[in-house]
C-alpha cells in the first residue's frame, strides 16, 4: 500500500511538474535591431561604413562626424506589422495518451487538430500609459550640434534598439503557447560626441538611459501520458470507496477526478519592467579614400532589474487535485513532510523579479564605390546571447507548482523558477545598395539574412523565431533649404518552418519522463512568419525646424481664433421654420459715400 501511496504522488508531482517547468522567454536575431531608421530599414542594416545621420548614435556614433555644422534635427517614424501563423495537425504515427487521447480510430482527438491561426494585432508597452496597446509603432527623434570649424559633433536621440509582440484572440489555438506576448527596450535619451581625429579618422561615443519592459498572457493545457493517467486512475476510482479506509489514506476519486490531456489547466498573467536600464556604444569611421570607408561598432551589453506583478489562475480539474492532497490523514501528513500544498485556490499573484539580459555586439563593415553614383554595402554582425542559460523568475511567496516539482529534484526552491535556455550566439551578414540617379534622388536597397539564436530542441512559440531573410528597399530625396527624406521598406520571412511532433522539448515533446510545457505534444507544428516595416525620416537644420513649428502653431492660433469666432456669434430660433439662423449684426449707422458725405445706414434707420 504505501508502495502504491508512493507512486501516486510521483504521478502528480510529474503532473505539476509539467505544468509549471516551462520556458517563459525565449530569444533571437528577432528582437534586435528590427526597426531603427527609414535608411537602415532599406538597406538591411548594412550602413556602418556609411552611418545613417542622426541614428549614427546606434550604427557608428563616429558617422556623426559627418553631419553638417550647426544644428540638425531628425524625427522618424517605424510602423512595423508582424504575422505569426500556426498551423497543427495530428502526427499520424502518434499512438495518443493511454491509448484513449489521440489520431487513432475510437481515440478522442485533439480539438486543436485541423486548425491555424495568425495573430490578430502586435503588442508594445507605452511607459506614460503604463501598459501594453495592440498596436506596434516606433517614433524616434535627434538633434545634432557642430561648431564651425570644430571637430567635436555632438547629438542626443532617442530610439528602440530592441522590440517586438503579438496578440492573439483569446479562442485561437495559439493562446496555449502564447496569448499575448511582448519584450522591448526602449531609449529614452542617448547622448553621444564624435571627435574627428583627422580627415579620414573619427571615433565616438554614446551611452543610453533606456527602459526594458516585458509581458505575457498565457492560457496552459498540459497533453501528457502522466496527465491523461490522472484522469484514468480518476474515473477508474469514482466509485472505489473503502468506508473508513478510503476516508483515511486515499478518497475516491483519486487525484480529485484527474485532468484530461486537452483541457485547460490555468492562465497566467506576468507583466514587468526596469525604468533604468543604461548601455553604451563605441564607434569607428575610417575613409582613407573617397570611394572607400570602413566602420566598426561595439554595443554593450544591457542588463535590466526587472520587477513586476504576476497572477495564476487555477482551473476546477487543478482546484479539485490540490484539495484531495489535503482530503485524508495520510495525505496530510505526507504532504506535510514535504511541504506540499493542502488546499486549493482559485489563483495566486502577487511580485515577481527577474534579470533580463540583453547581449553585447558588435558589427563592422565597409563601403566601397565602384562608380560615382553606386554604393556598395556589406555588414558581419555578431551577437553574444550564449550570455543567456537560463531564465529565473522569482516571487514573493510559496507557489504551488514549485512547491510540488521539487519532488522531482527541482532545487530552485519554491519561490525561484528556473528554466535553462542554452541560446547560442549569432553570426550573419547583411549587405546593400545605393544608387544616386539623380543630385537629390538616392535608390535603396539591401538584404539580410538573420539566424535564430534558440537551439532546435528548445523551439517554443513565446519569442522563438526560426531563421528570417530580410529584404529593404528605399529612397532617400533631398528637398529645399536643406531637408532631407528618407523611406524605407523591410519585409523578413520565413514562409514555412516546420516543427515535427516530439523533435522540441518546449513544444511537442511526448516523452514520459520530460517534465516540461508541451502544450502541442502529439502534433506537427508549422510555422510561417511575415515581418512588413515601413520607415520614414525627415532631417533638417533646427532653425528651419523651429520655423516650420512656428508656423504650425500660427495656422493653429488661426483655426482656433476662428472656431471662437463661430461660438461668439449670436444664433436666432425662427418658430415658424423651426430653423437656427445667424444673426447679422447691425450695419455701420454713418457709411461714407464716394462724394464722402455721410448718410445714415438704411439698417440704422
Amino acid at each position: 500500500m504505501f508502495l502504491f501511496i508512493k507512486k501516486s504522488f510521483f504521478y502528480t508531482f510529474i503532473v505539476v511538474a509539467v505544468f509549471f517547468c516551462r520556458p517563459f522567454y525565449s530569444y533571437a536575431t528577432f528582437v534586435e535591431q528590427l526597426a531603427i531608421c527609414a535608411k537602415g530599414t532599406a538597406l538591411a542594416n548594412a550602413c556602418t561604413a556609411d552611418p545613417p545621420g542622426i541614428m549614427s548614435i546606434h550604427y557608428n556614433p563616429a558617422g556623426l562626424s559627418q553631419l553638417p555644422e550647426g544644428k540638425v534635427f531628425e524625427q522618424g517614424f517605424l510602423l512595423p506589422w508582424l504575422q505569426n501563423t500556426w498551423k497543427y495537425e495530428a502526427d499520424p504515427e502518434f499512438p495518443g495518451f493511454m491509448s484513449t487521447w489521440g489520431p487513432q480510430e475510437g481515440q478522442e482527438p485533439d480539438p486543436l487538430d485541423g486548425t491555424k491561426s495568425t495573430n490578430s494585432s502586435g503588442v508594445m508597452y507605452l511607459p506614460i500609459y503604463d501598459d501594453f496597446i495592440n498596436f506596434l509603432a516606433g517614433p524616434s527623434a535627434g538633434l545634432s550640434s557642430r561648431k564651425p570649424g570644430s571637430k567635436w559633433t555632438f547629438a542626443i536621440g532617442n530610439y528602440a534598439p530592441y522590440g517586438g509582440g503579438m496578440n492573439y484572440k483569446s479562442d485561437s489555438p495559439a493562446r496555449f503557447g502564447v496569448r499575448t506576448l511582448y519584450l522591448q527596450h526602449l531609449i529614452y535619451a542617448m547622448p553621444a560626441v564624435s571627435y574627428q581625429i583627422s580627415e579620414t579618422l573619427s571615433v565616438g561615443i554614446a551611452t543610453g538611459i533606456g527602459q526594458t519592459a516585458m509581458g505575457l498572457r498565457l492560457n496552459m493545457r498540459s497533453p501528457n501520458e502522466m496527465v491523461a493517467l490522472t484522469r484514468v486512475l480518476g474515473d477508474a476510482t469514482k466509485d472505489l470507496y473503502i468506508p473508513v479506509l478510503s476516508d483515511l489514506t486515499l478518497p475516491p476519486p483519486w487525484f480529485g477526478g484527474g485532468i484530461s490531456p486537452y483541457d485547460q489547466v490555468a492562465t497566467f498573467d506576468l507583466q514587468a519592467r526596469d525604468d533604468f536600464s543604461p548601455n553604451y556604444n563605441l564607434g569607428l569611421l575610417w575613409q582613407p579614400k573617397k570611394w572607400f570607408s570602413y566602420g566598426f561598432n561595439y554595443q554593450s551589453e544591457i542588463k535590466s532589474d526587472l520587477t513586476g506583478g504576476y497572477n495564476f489562475k487555477y482551473g476546477e480539474e487543478w482546484q479539485r487535485m490540490m484539495a484531495w492532497m489535503g482530503s485524508s490523514p495520510l495525505l496530510l501528513i505526507v504532504s506535510g513532510m514535504f511541504q506540499l500544498p493542502t488546499q486549493a485556490v482559485t489563483h495566486q499573484s502577487g511580485t515577481i523579479t527577474s534579470i533580463r539580459l540583453f547581449p553585447q555586439r558588435i558589427q563592422t563593415g565597409i563601403m566601397v564605390k565602384p562608380t560615382k553614383r553606386l554604393k556598395v554595402l556589406f555588414d558581419v554582425q555578431w551577437a553574444q546571447w550564449s550570455i543567456i542559460q537560463e531564465d529565473n523568475f522569482q516571487t514573493d511567496q510559496d507557489i504551488q507548482l514549485l512547491q510540488l516539482v521539487k519532488m522531482l529534484g527541482y532545487t530552485g526552491g519554491h519561490r525561484n523558477l528556473i528554466i535553462p535556455r542554452e541560446l547560442k550566439d549569432t553570426l550573419h551578414w547583411s549587405a546593400g545598395l545605393e544608387y544616386q540617379l539623380k543630385p537629390n534622388l538616392a535608390l535603396r536597397c539591401g538584404y539580410e539574412f538573420r539566424p535564430t539564436s534558440t537551439r532546435a530542441n528548445l523551439y517554443d512559440q513565446q519569442y522563438f523565431v526560426p531563421d528570417l531573410h530580410n529584404i529593404g528597399v528605399g529612397v532617400g530625396v533631398k528637398l529645399p533649404h536643406g531637408v532631407t527624406l528618407d523611406i524605407g521598406l523591410g519585409y523578413a520571412f520565413n514562409h514555412s518552418n516546420k516543427i515535427p511532433n516530439n523533435s522540441t522539448q518546449n513544444l511537442t515533446s511526448t516523452d514520459f519522463f520530460i517534465p516540461v510545457y508541451n502544450p502541442y505534444a502529439g502534433l506537427d507544428v508549422e510555422q510561417k512568419l511575415e515581418i512588413f516595416t515601413f520607415a520614414v525620416a525627415v532631417n533638417m537644420p533646427f532653425h528651419a525646424f523651429i520655423e516650420h513649428q512656428k508656423h504650425l502653431m500660427h495656422k493653429q492660433h488661426e483655426a482656433i481664433g476662428h472656431l471662437i469666432g463661430l461660438f461668439k456669434k449670436p444664433f436666432a430660433h425662427n418658430e415658424e421654420t423651426g430653423n437656427i439662423t445667424e444673426i447679422i449684426p447691425d450695419a455701420d449707422p454713418k457709411i461714407e459715400t464716394e462724394t464722402g458725405t455721410e448718410t445714415e445706414s438704411n439698417a440704422h434707420q
